[in-house]
């Protein structure tokens, strides 16, 4: 039988075995179809009967012997191998498999072979070798393609990227890397990070070879100071490559900068733990470093001192120079009591004029000594502005585990302590005693009041309407929180809101707020039956914190919105703090996820940045009550207005006038084109029940 007929009979037979053979080569191709990889077996096969049933000329089988002729059906299978990444060894494997079996089958059904036979085994072997030869040209040129484009996308990226050996040498870098290492490729092939003086040298070379060690793929966060003194962040990826036997052949890194995102993360961290003012330790980090030096004293069996510091006749100074003025001064007393303490000790400023301190590793001898001499260094004159000032302080102690034994009450005891030496005439350092918890302070009972407030249901939500100028109708309110107070009356938050934000009660009185707030845009609807939209003020204390965005994503997830229908005020000082952070909660916190509106309180006071009204997608700004009481009037106020509400419309932000109480002033805002009025013109503040009757009169009123 002829060879050609003996391969078409035996088609399945032949396949079966060259796809048993196949997989025994290549073990990674037993995910692909059977049907694949003998079709790619069969038009091969196609390809050798058809040219062992073709004559060909002594010139033709030279060129086949040569591999100048083509074989169509090898150059879709080098492109599948390609892909499927095989190596060129494994895919001429593959061609002597398919000849072996064919040879093998023939010889024993042919039982020996004639001289016409042994013509045609020639004329196969040349079919084989042309598809051998034909395939492998096909297969370098995709792998030398794929290498240029592979080193093409590399030396165009901007992240830099390098090939190391498995012992840590250059094979490859990219131009970022190049320009990374301030040194030519060139210079930097053939040598370490070690031999190029690279200060992360050591932690890289870790890492190449703990990717060659285990194998796997490996990601770290890498920080390094370049030649030229920058520092900068990476997130690199090492990845092992494999040679033929499964070795690692080399270990290829990428990397990318990170330093924005690292800078903005430590800003977060720095304003939600830090004192803006001093750059001391707030009362979060304060506590929290507490807490650790108790764990320590603990299991060492040491002991430790708190401070607590208040200044004497600070006030005085503060209203005589200036809030300015005091700032500094207070800047100053930070400096001077940080300049007094150990590495190993923690200094704070709780807020106003109040600092603490941590004294590690001391008894109450050697603390009491260490707070007389800061006491000391407290009297001598502060010179502020050209100006000459002496403080003074009254110190209160606690010693760890005499004075209490967690931190909470070892902040208290000292805090009674402090009081107590502040009635005893101040300039002094009192210990605690026990007599001392007896009496409370006054920030302490604002707080355990608060804490009755909220447990009470002392605190209420009131509603003020804001009046849409062009048809009149309430467009929306603004939640103001009052205090039920059982002794002093009704208070706004501006006689408690600073005690909430040094006591950490801020949180759960914006949880309060902002459930009040969803229940009643809920409950009342507008117009076009949607949840009636509500503003709630905000303090910038919390607004920086993760606590509070879950408290939102939780609340609204809760409700299933489908869209918010709460806008948080910030005033122009609290967001321009935030901003110069390089903070912006659309941004780090994802608040567009929460579909949470911002607006800008009190806006045309102080330096704003228009930019900032884009980046933060500010959706309204509420101008200040003092542009508006002289609004109308042809003076410098209108002249402003129409500046704020211009410059707002040509951002697509909407405009609030704020304090509106006479016609005149509603008349000139609707000239000027102010979308929204607020102000006793139309309404007090209104209990819940009084505003959603408002709030009814106005919808049958528009409808009439």
């Amino acid at each position: 039988m002829k060879l050609a007929q003996f391969i078409q009979t035996n088609m399945k037979q032949l396949l079966e075995g060259w796809e048993e053979a196949a997989l025994e080569i290549a073990p990674e191709l037993k995910g692909e179809s059977r049907r694949a990889l003998r079709d790619h077996a069969r038009s091969m096969l196609k390809f050798i009967c058809q040219d062992l049933a073709t004559s060909q000329t002594r010139d033709e089988s030279v060129r086949k012997a040569l591999g100048k002729d083509t074989a169509p059906a090898s150059g879709e299978h080098a492109l599948d191998r390609v892909q499927q990444g095989l190596s060129m060894f494994q895919m001429v494997q593959e061609f002597r498999a398919l000849r072996v079996r064919v040879i093998k089958a023939w010889s024993d059904e042919q039982r020996g072979l004639t001289g016409n036979d042994i013509d045609e085994l020639v004329r196969f072997n040349e079919a084989i070798d042309q598809l051998i030869a034909n395939s492998v040209s096909r297969f370098s040129a995709l792998k030398d393609q794929g290498t240029r484009l592979i080193e093409t996308m590399l030396k165009a990226s901007p992240d830099p990227a390098a090939i190391f050996t498995p012992d840590g040498m250059f094979l490859y870098i990219n131009t970022a890397m190049a320009d990374l290492v301030n040194a030519p490729p060139r210079d930097v092939i053939g040598r370490t990070p070690r031999e190029l003086g690279l200060d992360f040298a050591a932690e890289l070379h870790e890492e190449i070879t703990t990717t060659v060690t285990t194998a796997e793929s490996l990601r770290r966060q890498l920080h390094c100071r370049l030649p030229s003194g920058r520092e900068l962040d990476f997130d690199c990826q090492l990845v092992p490559v494999f040679d033929d036997q499964n070795n690692v052949e080399a270990v290829v890194k990428t990397s990318l900068d990170i330093t924005e995102s690292k800078q903005a993360e430590y800003q977060v961290w720095k304003t939600a733990n830090f004192d803006s003012l001093t750059s001391l330790p707030n009362r979060r980090l304060f506590m929290d470093r507490l807490e650790q030096t108790l764990l320590e004293a603990e299991r060492k069996g040491t002991s430790f001192a708190v401070l607590f510091i208040d200044l004497d006749r600070f006030k005085q100074a503060n209203d005589q120079l200036g809030h300015r003025a005091g700032d500094r001064l207070l800047a100053q007393v930070a400096e001077r009591i940080s300049s007094q303490v150990r590495g190993m000790d923690t200094v704070a400023r709780l807020g106003g004029d109040e600092f603490t301190l941590i004294l590690k590793e001391t008894g109450r001898e050697g603390a009491t000594e260490a707070a007389k001499a800061l006491l000391t260094h407290l009297e001598r004159a502060f010179h502020v502005d050209s100006h000459e000032v002496n403080l003074s302080g009254s110190i209160g102690l606690t010693l760890f585990p005499d004075d209490g034994k967690d931190a909470d009450q070892l902040v208290d005891n000292a805090d009674q302590a402090m009081y107590a030496a502040k009635e005893h005439g101040g300039q002094q350092v009192q210990s605690y005693e026990p007599w001392m918890g007896q009496s409370e302070s006054e920030d302490r009972r604002w707080n355990r009041e608060l804490e009755d407030a909220l447990r009470e249901n002392q605190l209420e939500v009131y509603y003020q309407p804001i009046i849409d100028i062009r048809t009149g109708a309430i467009s929306r309110a603004e939640a103001l929180l009052r205090w039920n107070h059982p002794y002093k009356g009704l208070l706004t938050p501006t006689a408690f809101l600073s005690i909430t934000e040094q006591s950490g009660l801020t949180d759960r009185i914006t949880a309060y707020v902002l459930e009040q707030a969803v229940t009643c845009s809920l409950q009342w609807h507008d117009l076009s039956d949607q949840p009636f939209p509500i503003n709630i003020n905000e303090s910038p204390a919390s607004f920086v914190t993760r606590r509070l965005v879950d408290q939102w994503q939780a609340r609204l997830t809760q409700i299933g919105l489908d869209e918010s229908w709460i806008t948080m005020e910030l005033t122009p000082a609290s967001f321009n703090n935030i901003r110069a952070s390089g903070f912006n909660p659309v941004k780090n916190l994802d608040l567009t996820g929460l579909r949470l509106h911002l607006a800008i309180d009190d806006f045309g006071v102080e330096p704003f940045s228009l930019l900032a009204l884009q980046e933060f997608r500010m959706g309204s700004v509420k101008v200040d009550i003092d542009l508006i009481k002289d609004a109308g009037k042809g003076g410098d106020a209108d002249r402003i207005l129409e500046a704020i509400i211009a410059m707002a419309h040509a951002l697509n932000v909407r405009v609030v006038g704020v304090g509106v109480e006479t016609h005149e002033q509603l008349q000139f805002l609707s000239r000027a084109g102010c979308d929204y009025a607020q102000g006793y013109l139309f309404s007090r503040p209104l209990r819940q029940d009084d505003f959603e009757a408002l709030l009814k009169r106005d919808s049958q009123a528009m409808l009439s």
